[in-house]
């Protein structure tokens, strides 16, 4: 049913396109990527597939006078994830998936402009990190999802711009909440890093964990999304102001013990979502061959998910638990860009900072950062790519590493090999350690029209 209805949309845009004074543009790619477990990963794991996706994206814009109107959808089959029983955001079944990436009208006059319908936007200038990119959320339904050219999630809005000389400014309304898209289906092999199979809980013993299901707000005005972004363009920096009031994209967990005293069966998770307040700045300025860059937010009083046993240890001898607590959140980032002939070199240093007392709280350091690193280089007359990116996080000291080459065959085809290499820290996994058994390597060939 959902191929039927997009392929029906787009049918419409290109009739009406078609039949009017104005012009129509189809482009798309064809893309395979392979990929296995490395050797050094868990002898149960070690060269088992983790990447298996073939991809067609097909992307329709039409235009006349100052109206336009823009589709993008992407249907896959994903052959690691049929076997592993994964499916991503917009699963089908039995390994396929089709998603609606953007479908929106737009209408645009020299001042101002107003565009309805699926829409995607990038906030901020940080590089492959977050600090004021909350507008759209992530898509961490599959290891395909999250090593992707783009993991983010379209939302439904209406955007009006304004336009000057020196600046632009952009309000969002976002009626519809679209959620983080989160590995929880059976199978998954990603799962277990959002939420484990069994819990060692102390004084209980080992219990088994169900999901029950994550409660959505529900589908009505009041419940919408704002955003306002405003930019400011000058001779020696560029500069840009925003302010989101939303609903947080993940959820918060609770957790609720089965059985009675001193038999518990198991635990069962349910979830909701919560109102998130964000105000940010970033501004960028250019010197030669580099740009310095810095980024800030600031989410007040935002809701922090408690701990597991937290929770379940208050529910003994409480009725009514609360599954999170507020607290003010501060992210900030630097970075620089250096392009000398031939390499590109962008170098980052983040941060976040939660303030209060976490003693109650899943997350133990109040203070977090890290860094990442890229270096890229062109040669063979700009036909053969060698690049390598890096990010670290300090706390944990674990990190990830992602060389690759990549090759243009022709104007069209172009073919790349490399490795998602996750390394754990000393003492704990970390963020990127975890995944230290999906360390892969993988090879991709990709069709351009």
């Amino acid at each position: 049913m959902k191929k039927i209805i997009l392929m029906t949309m787009i049918g419409v845009l290109a009739t009406a396109c078609i039949t009017a004074d104005g012009g129509i543009d189809f482009s798309g790619t064809v893309e395979s990527t392979w990929g296995i477990a490395a050797p050094w990963t868990d002898s149960d794991t070690a060269g088992r597939f983790t990447l298996g996706t073939t991809s067609f994206t097909g992307e329709l814009e039409a235009f006349y006078g100052n109206s336009s109107a823009y589709a993008q959808a992407d249907f896959s089959y994903d052959a690691s994830g049929a076997l592993n029983g994964e499916g991503g955001s917009g699963n089908i079944g039995n390994g396929f998936n089709l998603s609606l990436g953007e479908l929106w009208i737009d209408y645009t006059e020299s001042f101002w402009g107003i565009r309805i319908g699926r829409q995607k936007a990038a906030w901020g200038k940080a590089d492959g990190i977050d600090i004021t990119n909350v507008i759209c959320p992530s898509d961490m339904s599959s290891f395909s999802a999250m090593t992707g050219d783009d993991s983010k999630l379209a939302v439904d809005a209406l955007r009006v711009s304004l336009s000057g000389d020196q600046f632009t400014a952009d309000a969002w309304w976002i009626p519809f909440f679209t959620p983080a898209s989160l590995p929880l289906d059976e199978g998954n092999t990603l799962r277990k890093f959002v939420v484990p199979s069994v819990v060692d809980f102390p004084g209980l013993g080992i219990l088994p964990v169900d999901i029950a299901g994550l409660e959505a707000p529900s589908r009505a005005i009041w419940n919408g999304e704002y955003g306002l972004k405003v930019s400011g363009y000058f001779s020696a920096f560029d500069v840009s102001l925003y302010g989101f009031y939303s609903w947080d994209d993940m959820p918060l967990l609770d957790y609720e013990l089965t059985g009675t005293y001193p038999s518990y069966t198991g635990i069962v998770i349910n979830g909701d979502y919560r109102h998130m307040g964000m105000v940010g700045v970033d501004a960028a300025v250019p010197i030669g061959a580099t740009v310095l860059r810095a980024e800030a937010a600031f989410f007040p009083m935002r809701s922090l998910q408690k701990s597991a046993g937290t929770i379940i240890s208050e529910k003994m001898t409480l009725t009514d638990v609360e599954t999170s607590e507020k607290h003010n959140e501060l992210s900030g980032l630097v970075g620089i860009d250096w392009m000398p002939s031939g390499w590109t070199i962008t170098a980052q240093y983040h941060c976040d900072a939660v303030f209060g007392n976490l003693d109650s709280l899943e997350r133990e350091d109040a203070f977090t950062h890290g860094a990442s690193l890229s270096i890229s280089k062109s040669l063979v007359n700009e036909t053969l790519e060698l690049s390598l990116n890096g990010l670290v996080n300090f706390n944990d000291f674990d990190s990830l590493i992602n060389p690759s080459a990549s090759y243009s065959i022709s104007d069209q085809i172009k073919a790349e090999a490399g490795a998602y290499i996750f390394l754990p820290g000393p003492d704990n996994d970390g963020e990127y350690g975890k995944y230290k058994d999906l360390s892969t390597i993988y090879i991709k060939a990709k069709f351009s029209f």
